[in-house]
């Protein structure tokens, strides 16, 4: 190490025009690549979208394909005045995407989103489209829906179906219908439209489930519309629309919503702030209420726009509170600038490799500009402090710098390689967001590093005219020793380890997002009004093996009619029904029977065939609903430029998930939370937005523990190297351990709940933990008196790393807030043992002079 800095001296020396060619050079280009950085400033990003149980969520629609909601609030007086603007935005989107008006495509299934104006747009919803063309009478639709319903029918009624053999039966049966079919009153001819051969009476009438589906239909608070729903008293409109971009795309959410709020006419507009759509959707002249929105893209948008000002205060609080703690260690700025100078030019270089590497800064990530700050500016304090301190003792300029590069360097690179290194380290975890921090936060602290060795020398060189701060004078006077230092760590110490016990988890990632978040607080409003919630939630049953469905159906079915849910039985039919429902000559004598009771056969073709198919084979049914629901499709979005992260992986794609029958349904949470278990212990799962954080709360645990060890590894790893002995590596073992009990017990204390964003607190605290006591330890080895010598500029080191993390701890947003004070507890714990206690072990035990 000595020979490498040795040589960067010379070149100071002697050639430094080419030194700053080359720094010229490297910010140009890393220049260029921060300005590829894009925000992804969502909880989505955080997420290993390649692990099976998140992708099944994902693919259920959590964060891709979720709803955008807009919402008009009032009472009946203008309940008309908004179903006219419900009515006039739906027309709008169908004329514009040629979207059928009852939802259905060519071949007679649900038709897929058509995005107006085209892609980055929004779709009328089709599932609701249709639902509203049945109470039309749309011959379509009623076609769907009856072969859906005969295709389940084997499954739903079993032997109940027994009574179709019987030709005086079927005549009867056939002959209401056709009376049905000719009674001026709509509802028994649409009941006859869709059930020819009356196959609900011979469901049971006075069952637990009918009369469960008899509340729920009574419950339901919603009137279906086409393509909008109403509550039935009026104060909600609701117009459910499908965005063609997933939610994490903010730019695409704004521009859309904007977008709309001017009457979804002409193009998009090319970008839209906020701001804007606050205003598109406040009252107009010819829409004399607001447009509310809720949804996940809505919510998205809000707190990356929150996020972003957050960040921004965070890095301005940071930058104020470090030149704080510098004028309170030193009682001077002067030199402040040789500092910071050197610092934004390695940030920058940072974010550029950000861009390169990445191309993207998740929620993780973007708070730790101000954590750089606080972090990457102790090797320019103690690089500058050194020089300072030798050119105050009359020291020429080249000698003091070759003190304060070789006698003071090597323990500030080892320093830093370490914090470097247990943030590098994370780089091979599986979860994006602690894999992105630690190549984010690990590679910006080497730029720093680097920046301050290429850019501080020559700039000290150039600007010391040996005079104001680096004139010759009295050192000084160094901090007298606290007998009482010691016991006040190890107390600290003790009172961490207390609190810790009492962190509590919290695993429910909506209840430290930004507080005022105008979306989220209307989802929650609508999920109270409604009796359950707007975000995506199913139950997924593994189709591995088709013949086992009905069984695990079967030990389902009970679970979910506790809750409340109207769910049949899987039924079985008798081998000599299902010979007969399959037949051709069951089929004939029913078109036969038909036509003779005025009925037309070939609008029974369709009914039929779906039934014998059904009562041939058991998997039929499953088919049925799978043909019914929308495929799953992949999000069409902007192209992502070039990184060099997706060069190494363009090979790997994940293995197709099993087939699963996904069946939407409706629970709240409580229930939700309730059956999960029983569900799981069944052979099935829910997806969703719920299941999604439960599933990440397990994968980030095992994440954390993994980033834990690599942290170590990766800091045992510069300890072996630089320190080379065994007592070295004890003592810097110290503030390591101290760390963990202070982040822990930070959160104890305080009541802030652990997260898995705050989680991170724990291999974050261990790399920043051992920047000072290695500063300490390097030089104790060659000078007796160091601790003494080191105690004032450690002291502002420290300062500094804590401002950096105590503008998070002001964050607005509580995960930032969680996370930040969680690693101020561990960083402070941590830095008060290297100053107080470290200092009386290296007198009891000192290390070998080197």
């Amino acid at each position: 190490m000595k020979a490498l800095l040795r040589g960067l001296l010379r070149l100071h020396l002697s050639r430094s025009s080419g030194l700053w060619l080359i720094t010229a050079g490297l910010t140009l280009a890393l220049g260029w690549g921060a300005l590829r950085v894009e925000r992804a400033l969502d909880l989505m990003s955080l997420l290993p979208a390649e692990h099976p149980a998140v992708r099944a969520n994902l693919e259920a629609g959590v964060g891709q394909q979720e709803l955008v909601w807009l919402v008009a609030e009032g009472d009946e007086a203008d309940l008309e005045v908004r179903r006219a603007w419900a009515e006039d935005l739906v027309d709008r989107l169908l004329m514009g995407g040629d979207l059928p008006l009852n939802g259905l495509a060519a071949e007679g299934r649900l038709s897929e989103p058509v995005p107006v104006p085209g892609p980055g747009g929004l779709s009328p919803w089709p599932a609701l489209l249709a639902v509203g063309a049945i109470t039309e009478g749309d011959a379509a639709v009623s076609r769907l829906t009856t072969e859906t319903l005969y295709a389940l029918a084997p499954a739903w009624l079993g032997d109940r179906l027994a009574p179709l053999q019987d030709p005086g039966i079927l005549k009867r049966r056939l002959e209401a219908t056709a009376k049905a079919l000719g009674s001026p009153e709509p509802l028994p001819a649409a009941l006859a439209r869709l059930d020819p051969l009356g196959l609900r009476d011979l469901a049971p009438q006075n069952g637990e489930g009918m009369a469960r589906a008899q509340a729920l239909g009574r419950a339901f608070t919603l009137r279906m519309r086409t393509g909008y729903l109403e509550t039935k008293d009026g104060r909600f409109v609701l117009l459910p629309l499908v965005a063609g971009f997933p939610a994490t795309d903010v730019k695409a959410t704004t521009r859309a919503l904007a977008w709309l709020g001017r009457g979804a006419e002409g193009p998009l507009p090319v970008s839209a702030t906020l701001k804007a759509v606050e205003s598109a959707l406040a009252p107009q002249a010819d829409r004399p209420f607001p447009v509310l929105v809720t949804g996940a893209h809505a919510i998205t948008a809000w707190e990356s726009h929150r996020l972003t000002i957050e960040v921004l205060l965070s890095l301005a609080l940071s930058f104020v509170l470090i030149g704080l703690v510098y004028w309170l260690g030193f009682r001077t700025l002067a030199g402040y600038g040789f500092v910071m100078g050197p610092l934004l030019i390695g940030m920058l270089w940072a974010l550029g490799l950000t861009g390169w590497i990445l191309g993207r800064v998740n929620l993780m990530a973007a708070g730790f500009g101000a954590v750089l700050l606080g972090v990457g500016d102790d090797v320019g304090i103690l690089l500058f402090s050194r020089y300072r301190e030798e050119r105050r003792m009359g020291r020429t300029k080249p000698r003091a710098l070759r003190s304060a590069l070789l006698g003071t360097g090597p323990g500030v690179v080892a320093g830093a390689l370490a914090t470097a290194l247990a943030f590098l380290a994370l780089a091979f975890a599986p979860f994006p967001g602690i894999r992105d921090l630690g190549l984010t936060t690990g590679l910006g602290l080497l730029a720093c590093l680097a920046a301050t060795f290429l850019v501080m020398p020559p700039m000290l060189i150039w600007l010391d005219r040996g005079q104001g701060t680096f004139a010759p004078g009295s050192p000084p006077p160094r901090p007298r020793r606290r007998v009482w230092a010691p016991w006040a760590a190890l107390g600290l110490l003790v009172f961490a380890l207390v609190g810790a016990p009492r962190t509590r988890w919290e695993e429910d990632l909506r209840r430290f997002r930004a507080q005022g978040n105008p979306a989220l607080t209307l989802q929650e409003r609508l999920t109270k009004t409604l009796g359950a919630s707007l975000q995506p939630l199913a139950l997924q049953i593994p189709l591995e093996d088709p013949d086992r469905l009905p069984a695990r159906w079967n030990k389902l079915s009970p679970v979910l009619r506790e809750a409340g849910l109207p769910v049949p039985d899987w039924q079985t039919l008798d081998p000599e029904l299902r010979h007969t429902l399959g037949s051709e000559t069951w089929r004939r004598q029913v078109l036969e029977t038909a036509a003779k009771a005025g009925l037309d056969p070939a609008g029974l073709e369709g009914p039929l065939s779906a039934l014998a198919a059904a009562a041939a084979d058991p998997s039929q049914p499953v088919r049925a609903l799978q043909a019914l629901l929308p495929r799953a499709s992949a999000q069409p979005g902007n192209p992502r430029p070039w990184t060099l992260w997706d060069r190494l992986h363009w090979n790997r794609t994940p293995a197709p998930l099993p087939p699963a029958l996904t069946v939407p349904i409706r629970l709240d949470e409580a229930a939700l939370a309730r059956l999960t278990p029983e569900v799981e212990a069944a052979g099935g799962r829910f997806v969703g937005t719920q299941p999604l954080f439960r599933v990440v709360k397990g994968i980030a645990h095992e994440a954390v523990q993994q980033a834990v060890l690599l942290a170590l590894v990766g800091i045992f790893a510069v300890i072996a190297f630089f320190g080379r002995s065994l007592r070295f590596a004890l003592l810097a073992m110290i503030p390591l351990l101290a760390s963990q009990a202070g982040a822990l017990g930070a959160l104890g204390w305080t009541g802030e709940p652990l997260t898995f964003l705050s989680l991170m607190a724990i291999p974050i605290a261990l790399g920043v933990s051992v920047d000072t006591a290695f500063n300490l330890l390097h030089r104790a080895r060659a000078e007796a008196d160091a601790p003494d010598r080191v105690a004032r500029v450690n002291a502002v080191c420290a300062g500094t790393t804590l401002a950096g993390f105590g503008g998070m701890v002001f964050s607005g947003y509580r995960g930032l807030r969680g996370l930040g004070l969680a690693c101020l507890g561990g960083v402070a714990l941590a830095l008060l043992l290297t100053q107080w206690l470290l200092p009386v072990l290296l007198e009891k035990w000192p290390l070998e002079r080197r």
